[in-house]
């Protein structure tokens, strides 16, 4: 009898021990919910203040002598925060009234500000040229920009040397705001004045950078008369 009972209460004994296994086990943990991440700013620039996007035919004048002239334009831009880049003058040059030969300078970069002298050779087209008109064309007007060089005085020298309507040299030494790379074209411009500040002429002369800071050049120049003053001043593309 002991050992029938023991038989007939195992059945029992086991489903305790199964519920009470089940009953013991941790209840299920709730999934974490999925948190959104807030929204992140997309930085914008800052729009420009305006800006003064021309660039002013400051003065003019013309060299000549024998067959050569060379027309001259002092520029100056007149934007404080863009450059302006690709720039050409278009030179008309007159005399007697009547229009002569035409043509425009190489394109040339200016920094915000910059005041620059640009000229142009215009041989026998313009031959006995008096006066000379000038207008300007700029490409584009970029932020960022690159050398510069700043407008420096020349020495004048000349040989044999003319009252007169003559030609000589106008030598110094250009340096640009930021390094340029060894091979870089460079045009450099020479404006000469007499004591009154009224341009006689000037010339140009182009380049190959030589590598590093500075470079000492020699700009031919075709003036009306001796000038009291000239000076150098220059550009490479960006």
């Amino acid at each position: 009898m002991p050992n029938r009972r023991c038989a007939l209460l195992l059945p029992g004994a086991v489903a305790a021990l199964v519920l009470s296994a089940c009953s013991s086990s941790s209840p299920p943990s709730p999934s974490a919910s999925a948190t959104s991440s807030p929204p992140v700013a997309t930085p914008t620039a800052t729009p420009l203040p305006p800006d003064t996007m021309t660039v002013t035919v400051v003065s003019v004048g013309v060299g000549t002598f024998d067959l050569a002239a060379i027309p001259v334009a002092t520029l100056r831009t007149n934007a404080r925060l863009h450059g302006a880049a690709s720039v050409k003058v278009h030179f008309v040059t007159h005399r007697s009234g009547r229009s002569l030969g035409s043509l425009d300078s190489v394109a040339i970069n200016l920094a915000p500000g910059q005041t620059l002298a640009v000229t142009a050779d215009c041989t026998d087209a313009c031959d006995g040229a008096t006066s000379v008109t000038a207008t300007v064309s700029v490409a584009s007007w970029p932020t960022g920009i690159g050398a510069v060089f700043t407008t420096i005085s020349a020495a004048y020298t000349c040989g044999p040397c003319h009252a007169g309507h003559g030609y000589g040299n106008a030598d110094g030494m250009i340096t640009p705001s930021s390094t340029i790379g060894a091979g870089s074209p460079v045009v450099g411009f020479a404006v000469c004045h007499n004591a009154a500040g009224v341009i006689l002429g000037g010339g140009s002369e182009q380049f190959v950078w030589p590598g590093g800071t500075s470079l000492a050049v020699v700009v031919p120049v075709v003036v009306n008369a001796a000038p009291a003053s000239c000076a150098l001043g220059a550009s490479t593309g960006w």
